[in-house]
């Protein structure tokens, strides 16, 4: 049955499990609260690393997207990591996506995007039908339209995995991203096994209800599961398993002081995608997201993800299955 993971064959050490990672590479242009800068490739690059770090070359990991000419060649360089297959990426004639990212506080922040590619089509999508897993990351809001997500809901994936992410965001002339909720919200995550979302996007998705309400009127339209990410409160979780829905809350892992909030929901949703590869019950899967983005938020984006697998030692052992 399409959602349900056979943690008996993932968790066997000769299977090498395939993941896709659809969404959009970009630019990132980074102020924070205190005046600090940072200059950083973003989108899609926080789950690939993610990804890269805790496989550690033992699964064969594909991101799937347009990148624009002017970031191509800079681009494919940087996802030249062992166990990565860059054949589904495709340089589009425009300029890539370039985000502008200024924060108010830890968890207030403006974002402006200058430059557009245009969302994967069917036919891109054929690169990727054989992996088990697909984690469709919304990073632009466009980087694939419903019609072709539909399509690849009818494949046989051990799991579709969606985070909603920018489609709650709209365009302003000048680029500035501003809250919106899309009308057909409920189409787009009932074509996933697991959705995730932040307070936010939950928030304005459920018209204000609690975030319990919330996760389980997601449950309803179809999902296994949906994770709600809390920022610095934690995280919570409900799924479907057999006859009922599960549900659990978790505390923040980390309060690191300063804290770098990019990237974290990116970290939380690959290191799912990642612990349910390698066996681990849903719950488990959850602790561990939760406590590997604590670990990314101690550090300033890009520089330690590398790392993660390290920094999340702990949480690997505690949590994830021959890890």
């Amino acid at each position: 049955m399409r959602g349900v993971l056979d943690s008996r064959a993932m968790s066997d050490a000769t299977r090498r499990p395939s993941i896709a990672v659809l969404g959009t590479l970009t630019r990132d242009t980074t102020v924070y609260a205190d005046g600090s800068r940072s200059e950083n490739l973003g989108g899609t690059h926080y789950a690939l690393l993610t990804l890269a770090s805790l496989f550690e070359g033992r699964a064969r990991i594909v991101p799937v997207a347009n990148v624009g000419e002017d970031a191509y060649d800079t681009i494919h360089a940087a996802l030249d990591l062992p166990g990565f297959d860059r054949s589904a990426l495709r340089r589009v004639p425009v300029a890539n996506n370039h985000v502008y990212l200024t924060y108010r506080s830890a968890e207030e922040r403006e974002e402006v995007l200058v430059g557009l590619v245009p969302p994967v089509s069917a036919v891109h999508c054929e690169a990727v039908h054989d992996v088990d897993w697909m984690l469709v990351n919304l990073t632009s809001g466009r980087d694939i339209e419903l019609d072709t997500l539909r399509a690849l809901r009818a494949r046989a994936f051990t799991g579709l995995q969606l985070d909603v992410h920018s489609l709650t965001l709209g365009f302003e002339d000048d680029g500035r991203r501003v809250l919106r909720k899309p009308p057909d919200w409920k189409a787009w995550v009932a074509c996933a096994d697991w959705v995730q979302m932040n307070e936010t996007e939950a928030s304005l998705l459920g018209d204000g209800c609690p975030v319990d309400e919330m996760a389980r009127r997601v449950v309803d339209l179809g999902p296994r599961g949906v994770l709600i990410t809390l920022g610095a409160r934690g995280c919570y979780g409900a799924w479907r398993a057999g006859g009922e829905v599960r549900t659990l809350r978790l505390a923040a892992a980390e309060n690191p002081e300063p804290a770098y909030p990019t990237g974290c929901g990116d970290v939380f949703g690959a290191s799912f995608a990642f612990a349910l590869l390698r066996g681990a019950a849903p719950e488990s899967a959850l602790a561990f997201a939760n406590a590997a983005a604590g670990a990314k938020a101690c550090h300033e984006p890009y520089r330690e993800l590398h790392r993660l697998r390290v920094h999340a030692a702990d949480a690997l052992a505690r949590f994830v299955p021959e890890a």
